[in-house]
């Protein structure tokens, strides 16, 4: 039973992180150029459902997050627990660096392009993405794989939305030879990029 409300769970929350990235938030920035306050709590709400979700289906055989012991000598737990760490230090800051206004979609005033942003143009999601995988390692499941699957589809459903607002507010060459230099998400998982700003 509790695999099938974890499965209805999932598809509901991928529709409503669809419905608000790629209709309500992709409509705010085309007619606005920023998002609308609702368009904004819309996304937080999406963030807020996705990092409860463990502790919603955290199956009895889990530990709860904050309790789990550390092993001298148990690699998985040692990796897991600095994968987490580092994520966390490596989204935080970013988005503190960014502003918190113009990650809930305010107009920025230029294209930011330095610190991590030279490495990665999404530098909040790669280090984000380390948070469920280090809880994949600390915790390992199905359920813990569903959740980091599920943080890959959310984010980069975000990441597309964004990139189109992007390539319509700055200059189309720069925002395009940006995109050339630096990857989408990491050098490594290089894919072509195909930025356009069609419907």
């Amino acid at each position: 039973m509790l695999l099938v409300t974890y499965v209805i769970s999932t598809l509901l929350l991928l529709a409503a992180a669809f419905a608000v990235f790629r209709i309500v938030v992709r409509r705010d920035y085309k007619r606005e150029g920023r998002l609308k306050p609702v368009a904004a709590l819309l996304e937080l709400l999406i963030c807020i459902l996705y990092f409860a979700f463990p502790y919603i289906y955290n199956p009895p055989g889990w530990a709860a997050f904050w309790s789990a012991e550390v092993h001298v000598g148990d690699t998985m737990r040692i990796f897991g627990s600095v994968m987490v760490v580092v994520g966390a230090f490596a989204a935080f800051p970013t988005m503190a660096s960014l502003g918190l206004p113009q990650s809930f979609g305010q107009r920025p005033q230029s294209l930011k392009q330095n610190g991590l942003y030279r490495v990665t143009r999404n530098p909040q999601v790669v280090g984000g993405v380390l948070m469920p995988l280090g809880i994949v390692m600390l915790f390992p499941s199905w359920y813990a794989v569903g959740w980091l699957a599920l943080y890959a589809v959310i984010f980069h459903l975000m990441v597309i939305t964004e990139e189109e607002h992007l390539l319509n507010l700055y200059d189309d060459d720069e925002y395009r030879q940006y995109c050339g230099r630096v990857p989408r998400y990491l050098a490594f998982w290089r894919t072509q990029t195909r930025v356009t700003n069609d419907g």
